[in-house]
């Protein structure tokens, strides 16, 4: 095996990578306090003001409520079950030149306290959030584009984290009392060579975290083309949560209302509940998706990894109120396990606030194992490019003396013979 190969393809790899990866480290750094810093930013719209007194509107009224503000042919197609105190309550709006996609309710009269459009592309304090998350996830590009792009990034990044770690496995034998070597940083030893133990060391330490988060983005980027064919090697899965097509056209008026569909709903979610042998905490949210003709009741259950929020969903039909599908963050097939654990570590929701900042550090490292990298390869660019400035120009080689007794005809040199093309 060449290994001269696979010393260039880790080099131009993590230069075609490079950009995009201190990008994104350093939004996803970003957004492990997103929560913290929106409230820091945009405090008119996440805190509730003033905070008002008593028990809050119950979720169904608040929903209606919230939809008679806004202009006619608006909807609110979600409810909230969870109210934080002295907090605004964040709802969907959809319809047509509305201008804004995401409306925050007062919880204790239900009037709108303020809106914004995540989609949009800005820097003002209440859009950059928003703005952050989709440069994250897609480069802010329109389309498909930019989550195709970081697709291939993320599969290209995780295929060089082997690559890089095989490369730093000696040649020399014994292999292993040497490799020990590549774990140490020398910094006694000259910048430029602290620099490329530092590029080195770095990436094994953290090799399995930035292995983690790199397969991760080839799940939320490229899930159907890559992640889910790779996975289906070794795990199953149940997709029954997308197994609904989308309709012809959309629901404009569902069979259930927003109460009747709560309670079938519940029926729904207590049945999976003694199925799978859960119990339920809370309930979050219910949804309604007029593409596919469904409500999403979503509750916080024993089987969920994440501490704020409720992932486990069960879906009904919005006019019947059957069963269509479910979404078990853990206790179902492994492949949903496996992959609802990758989304939740990439996103920082497990682990509490030692994990959040192991994250936003670990974000922090990958822009400076980007950095010392590019600097190792304009080092040695450097080198050869004095190297070749240095080198003398190739001697024309000597006429050899015509041996004694020649003729002039021999001794003459013969002048390179004419193409027929050119005579």
């Amino acid at each position: 095996m060449n290994r001269q190969i696979f010393v260039k393809a880790h080099r131009w790899a993590g230069l075609a990578m490079a950009a995009f990866l201190v990008l994104c480290s350093l939004s996803g750094t970003a957004l492990v306090f997103r929560d913290e810093l929106d409230t820091w930013l945009a405090p008119e719209l996440q805190l509730a003001a003033p905070a008002g007194t008593g028990a809050p509107l119950d979720p169904f009224t608040l929903r209606e409520r919230a939809e008679q503000a806004l202009p006619p042919g608006a909807r609110v197609d979600g409810l909230q079950f969870r109210v934080e105190p002295g907090r605004t309550v964040a709802l969907r709006a959809a319809g047509a030149g509305l201008g804004y996609d995401e409306i925050f309710v007062h919880p204790h009269d239900g009037r709108v306290q303020g809106h914004r459009q995540t989609e949009a592309i800005g820097l003002a304090p209440a859009q950059l959030m928003p703005f952050l998350f989709k440069l994250h996830h897609s480069l802010a590009l329109p389309g498909p584009w930019g989550t195709l792009l970081l697709g291939v990034v993320s599969l290209v990044w995780t295929l060089d984290c082997f690559v890089g770690a095989w490369l730093t496995w000696p040649k020399a034998r014994p292999a292993l009392p040497k490799w020990k070597l590549a774990w140490r940083i020398k910094w006694s030893s000259g910048w430029q060579r602290a620099n490329h133990d530092l590029h080195r060391a770095g990436g094994l330490w953290l090799w399995l975290v930035l292995l983690l988060f790199a397969w991760s983005s080839v799940m939320f980027n490229l899930r159907d083309p890559v992640y889910r064919p790779v996975m289906e090697l070794a795990l199953p899965f149940d997709d029954s949560w997308e197994s609904v097509p989308a309709r012809p056209t959309p629901l404009q008026t569902p069979g259930l209302d927003w109460r009747q569909a709560h309670q079938a709903a519940r029926q729904a979610m207590q049945a999976m509940a003694q199925t799978h042998g859960f119990t339920i905490h809370a309930e979050e949210r219910l949804l309604l998706n007029r593409a596919r003709g469904l409500y999403i009741y979503m509750v916080h259950s024993s089987v969920d990894l994440r501490e704020r929020t409720g992932n486990t969903a069960v879906m009904i039909d919005a006019d019947t109120g059957a069963w269509r599908g479910q979404w078990l963050p853990t206790g179902g097939e492994a492949g949903n396990t496996v992959s609802n654990w990758l989304g939740a570590l990439h996103m920082a929701h497990v682990g509490g606030l030692p994990w959040r900042l192991f994250v936003a550090a670990t974000g922090l490292a990958v822009v400076v194992l980007s950095a010392t990298g590019v600097v190792i390869w304009a080092h040695k660019r450097r080198g050869r490019v004095r190297a070749k400035a240095r080198s003398p120009a190739p001697a024309r080689p000597a006429v050899r003396p015509p041996a004694p007794g020649a003729s002039p005809r021999a001794r003459a040199p013969r002048a390179p013979a004419v193409p027929r093309w050119r005579r």
